[in-house]
């Protein structure tokens, strides 16, 4: 059975590519992160983002990389398993000559296991019905794509409960509105 899509357009709100439209496409449950939670997100990311590895896992819309991109980071990786998704953020890719930006169609858990690249600021937006957050930040942990001291950005339904973390973890900034819980993680040092 054939999956739906839908087509939609949001607008990157600062940086090099500022007010540049966004075309996406992509399954049904596809949710853009609203403007208002980026325009949070990057001004909490302001001192930190530029030059920054980062990597945007379940990327669709490609909201939060392009945003990454347009502010000044160094390298952004989007990765998405839905082939038109993947087509249209190559298209936009192309479109804003990002070349800082690379795209990848596959699984998040398989480009977590092959990766190794490492990445200041990771962006996790798995889909809500999904339940996936646990999973992949596991994953994500025992990846090794993490740098000392990265950010993880993790979004995730308002009345879900904060997934179990790392003991690394430290929670640096959280956010809630209309039906979303945002999150940014600090990693600190291992007791090891």
């Amino acid at each position: 059975m054939a999956s739906k899509h839908q087509r939609g357009s949001l607008r990157i709100i600062a940086g090099r590519w500022k007010r540049q439209t966004i075309r996406f496409v992509g399954p049904d449950d596809l949710r853009p992160t609203p403007n208002a939670v980026r325009e949070t997100l990057f001004n909490w990311l302001a001192p930190v983002i530029e030059g920054a590895s980062c990597l945007d896992l379940f990327s669709g819309s490609g909201a939060l990389g392009f945003e990454a991109a347009s502010r000044g980071a160094g390298r952004v990786d989007l990765v998405d398993h839905d082939r038109s998704v993947y087509r249209q953020l190559v298209y936009t890719r192309d479109t804003l000559s990002a070349n800082q930006v690379h795209i990848h169609c596959e699984d998040a858990l398989a480009f977590l296991a092959a990766t190794a690249d490492r990445f200041n600021i990771v962006f996790l937006d798995p889909p809500f019905r999904s339940r996936f957050a646990a999973r992949i930040i596991t994953a994500l942990e025992r990846s090794g794509a993490l740098k000392a001291q990265s950010l993880v950005y993790l979004e995730t339904p308002k009345q879900d409960s904060e997934p179990n973390l790392p003991e690394t973890w430290r929670l640096y900034r959280e956010k809630k509105t209309g039906c979303v819980a945002y999150r940014l993680y600090e990693l600190g040092e291992t007791n090891a």
